[in-house]
């Protein structure tokens, strides 16, 4: 992409974006990647850039930590070990590992996001695994960035031998030590290191009482460090051994140093890709930051930005302290395909300059791969470049005027600018006389249109608004203004011109009224008239856009309370069919049986042949299991009521209630604002008042079941078919899964749920685990989600 002049980007806040994307930079190469970084014109290259970060911040946002620990900078390692003989130092080659495992571990990682992260997942080929070099290094090199002393087995031996002399002359030392020290001979009671060697502190005057070598004497004179002579072959053992452990060291090193040789193209290619997904991410973290989205690429059509945000009025008001923040007001410039030029004017200071920026920095941001902070549905064309006047250019180097600065950008326009181009001008028609000023830059506007580019220019010259006015390829647009408290609203208004309120503000700040009205005859009643029409319109404008701003928050209001209610139904409708289909099962279970007792009558009937004492005890039978089966479903039929009908009554402490997040009853204990306590089964829960709701206490009755001609008298005992374990910790609620699968399995319930919670995935393991060991249980899966989804399983008993 051509941007002109040079210093556009600072000018339009790029450089502040770039500035705020290296504080999430990691490496060096990720650093070196946002500096290259510029805006392209390759429309291709753009929409997968923006797939990447569209799948990057969603990564982020719900895959939690992505594998990217150590990317370290090896590059120049890599270039140094193709040198041949070359030696590497271990802290240097212990990175190098870590590189490779960082590069092995994020490839997989992407490669395992395929379903979900496709663009992401087409990335990690860039990665070439160096597992064989990784193994080498994490073989030799320890985690302190040591060689290990089994590297080889020629180390481990050397470095046995090495410990077992200097133990042999740490013993002999202390040994001699203690003698000394009987005698008075000692300076000091420790030895200490010099020249390499081992050797005790004596006092001067006792040197020729022990049998030794002087290594050393300090500065006074008074003490003589001596090695003595029992430990001579000691220490000379022990110099030998360091120097074969230092051999033995740079031969292994060289040899890692060289297998990286070996594989450096590789390197410096894993390195090139760390370095862009490096930048990858920080830009996708500035972007959350931001609360940015991916925004629409057209191929030709017009600008359009919904609710755009200046990332550099965002950025600067983050740094301030929270009660000295005001909100960034967003830009919604909308412009149709015959809008090719849009002509903004208005008052000083009411946002002119920064809606002429923030367009401008929005395709930038674009076209340089991020998310932009505008909504979704905003629209960005891909500009091949960016011409911008804005700011004082002249040079006393170059001889250059203000006038002649804008001349000469002017020119330098009129030849690179093409059909692709975003053209820039703020304060069009100034720098030199008025009317021929405008008269110069309308008519650079109109060649800027001819050759198709896309135009925002910024001006106070009334000629330009009716320019823009009368060419059907420009549009007028303002800053609305508050003209009862001359104050600027920021909000941009495309189709109405603005006035500059020049004469309202100054008599608002006292100038003399003889002076304003001196002022208002010298520009003449036209000029008067026209200024004064364009007030109107602004005021009518503003509180049309009042209007409009209030029936647009009624309809985000309606059409919320709309998907509410329509999610009302969608449950409703979904928890009405579960309760007819739950009544229908249970009717056919109570008519399965009937038909059973029924056939095994008939087949007891035919064995009795002319009994009739025994086929009248054959039907007492059965139509006494015929009672139970009416019995049974009316009160089918009356569970299906209850559970259809919600309670109106609040409940108040000592009330049996439901919970309605799990159907599970209790009894109300205690009520603390919005924070209730319920008792279940002995167990005391926490949770919110209105997740309540009044519910009839649970009654049981003894029932006579006739078997065969016996009445057998029963208490069932009613179990919930839901059990609710959140907030228990490990064992309690392994137990108390245990007990309620007991309770279960004396009863006629084919399923039932258990309701863990999402959490960490704790509870879910510890149930699952319980679920598989039972053999009442046939098999268990996780609910709909509209049930609770991972947060609830549910089980089939046998």
């Amino acid at each position: 992409m051509l941007i002109y002049p040079q210093s556009a980007p600072d000018k339009l806040g790029y450089t502040v974006i770039k500035e705020a994307t290296a504080d999430y930079i990691r490496s060096e190469m990720g650093s070196e990647e946002l500096h290259a970084l510029q805006p392209v014109s390759q429309e291709k290259f753009i929409r997968t850039e923006l797939e990447l970060m569209r799948e990057m911040m969603d990564m982020k946002q719900f895959e939690g930590s992505i594998p990217f620990d150590h990317p370290y900078d090896i590059r120049e390692a890599a270039r140094r070990s193709r040198v041949k003989r070359a030696i590497l130092d271990p802290e240097t080659i212990f990175h190098t590992g870590r590189f490779c495992a960082t590069c092995r571990n994020l490839k997989n990682f992407l490669k395992n996001k395929a379903e979900t992260h496709p663009v992401l997942a087409r990335f990690s080929t860039r990665l070439i695994p160096l597992k064989e070099l990784e193994k080498a290094i994490t073989d030799v090199i320890s985690d302190t960035g040591n060689v290990k002393d089994n590297a080889t087995p020629a180390l481990r031996q050397i470095r046995k031998s090495l410990a077992s002399r200097k133990n042999d002359l740490r013993s002999t030392l202390d040994r001699i030590i203690r003698q000394m020290n009987k005698d008075g001979l000692l300076a000091e009671f420790e030895a200490t290191i010099r020249n390499g060697r081992m050797v005790i502190p004596v006092r001067a005057e006792h040197k020729r009482k022990i049998s030794g070598f002087v290594q050393d004497v300090s500065a006074t004179g008074q003490t003589v460090y001596l090695e003595p002579a029992e430990t001579l072959h000691i220490n000379n053992d022990i110099r030998e051994l360091e120097q074969k452990e230092r051999q033995e060291i740079e031969r292994i090193l060289m040899e890692l140093t060289a297998l990286i040789g070996t594989d450096h193209e590789m390197i410096l290619s894993n390195s090139d890709a760390i370095g862009k997904f490096d930048l990858l991410m920080a830009k996708a973290s500035l972007c959350m930051r931001l609360d940015c989205s991916i925004p629409e690429i057209s191929e030709s059509g017009p600008l359009q930005l919904v609710d755009a945000r200046n990332p550099v009025l965002y950025l600067k008001q983050m740094k301030l302290k929270k009660e000295s923040r005001e909100p960034v007001v967003p830009l919604n410039m909308k412009l149709i395909p015959e809008e090719k030029g849009v002509i903004i004017t208005g008052p000083n200071a009411g946002g002119k300059s920064v809606s002429l920026k923030t367009a401008a920095l929005m395709s930038l941001m674009m076209q340089s791969g991020y998310a932009i902070p505008a909504d979704a549905s905003s629209v960005l064309p891909v500009y091949s470049g960016l011409f911008l006047d804005m700011g004082d250019e002249q040079s006393i180097d170059n001889d250059l005027s203000t006038f002649s600065s804008r001349l000469t950008w002017m020119l330098d326009t009129c030849n690179k600018a093409d059909a692709g181009s975003l053209i820039l001008v703020d304060e069009a028609g100034t720098g030199t006389d008025p009317e021929e000023g405008v008269s110069l830059f309308q008519a650079f506007l109109e060649l800027m249109y001819e050759k198709g580019a896309t135009i925002i220019a910024t001006t106070h010259h009334g000629n330009l608004k009716v320019f823009a006015h009368n060419h059907p390829g420009f549009v007028n647009a303002s800053m609305e203004f508050d003209s009862t408290r001359l104050t600027p609203t920021y909000h941009f208004q495309k189709g109405l011109p603005g006035s500059s309120y020049a004469f309202e503000i100054s008599q608002r700040l006292g100038l003399p009224s003889g002076l304003l009205s001196r002022a208002r005859e010298l520009v003449g009643d036209s000029k008067n008239r026209l200024e004064s029409l364009i007030l109107d319109m602004e005021a009518k404008a503003q509180e049309a856009g009042d209007i409009r701003r209030g029936a647009e928050k009624e309809k985000v209001k309606t059409e919320k309370l709309m998907r509410e209610y329509e999610q009302r139904l969608k449950t409703l409708t979904s928890e009405r069919d579960k309760l007819r289909e739950k009544a229908l099962t249970d009717a056919q279970d109570i008519m399965k049986s009937a038909n059973a007792r029924i056939e095994e009558a008939i087949r007891r009937i035919y064995e009795a042949g002319d009994d009739k004492e025994k086929i009248k005890e054959i039907r007492a039978g059965v139509d006494a299991h015929r009672k139970d089966v009416d019995r049974e479903l009316r009160k089918t039929s009356e569970r299906r009521k209850n559970k259809g009908k919600k309670s109106i009554e609040p409940p108040k402490p000592g009330d049996t209630v439901r919970f309605l997040d799990s159907r599970s009853t209790g009894e109300l204990m205690e009520l603390n604002g919005n924070q209730a306590v319920v008792e279940v089964n002995g167990l005391r829960l926490k949770t919110k008042y209105k997740n309540l709701e009044k519910a009839t206490p649970e009654k049981s009755k003894k029932k006579e079941i006739t078997l065969t001609g016996t009445a057998v008298s029963a208490t069932p005992r009613m179990v919930s078919p839901s059990l609710d374990i959140r907030g228990y910790r490990g064992d309690d609620a392994v137990k108390e899964v245990m007990h309620y699968l007991d309770q279960v399995s004396a009863t006629s319930l084919k399923k039932v749920e258990i309701i863990h919670g999402k959490g960490d995935g704790i509870l879910k393991k510890l149930v699952h685990e319980e679920l598989g060991k039972r053999k009442d249980v046939k098999g268990f899966e996780f609910a709909p989600w509209e049930q609770g989804g991972p947060g609830c399983t549910i089980a089939e008993m046998k």
